[in-house]
């Protein structure tokens, strides 16, 4: 669990272009303890947990979410890139990104 939430927590750091020393100083923590965060080594704390999803604009449940647990971390990465891009687009887009999702789903079964 520690890994898939500092999996989580760096992916959408770096979607949002923060380096671990800004994520830190945004949430009053020490460099390393982000660092730590990210490679597994300590799981956060919940207070320190919505600090960072409030900074990285995402609610905390993306940092627990998880439909299968032999997930690969590609997968893992891609899927919190979609779950980030969608989460910034306005309706149209969204409809939009929908019927992509139904062409691309209709070309896998001919």
């Amino acid at each position: 669990m520690k890994q898939n939430i500092g999996l989580r927590v760096k992916t959408a750091r770096t979607q949002k272009g923060l380096t671990q020393a800004q994520l830190a100083e945004a949430i009053d923590k020490a460099f390393e303890t982000i660092s730590n965060i990210e490679r597994g080594k300590t799981a956060p704390n919940f207070s320190t947990l919505a600090d960072i999803a409030n900074v990285l604009g995402l609610p905390m449940r993306e940092f627990f979410d998880v439909d299968e647990a032999d997930v690969s971390d590609a997968r893992q990465r891609l899927l919190m890139q979609v779950n980030t891009l969608v989460s910034q687009m306005d309706d149209r887009q969204l409809n939009l990104l929908l019927k992509l999702g139904q062409v691309l789903q209709e070309e896998t079964y001919t």
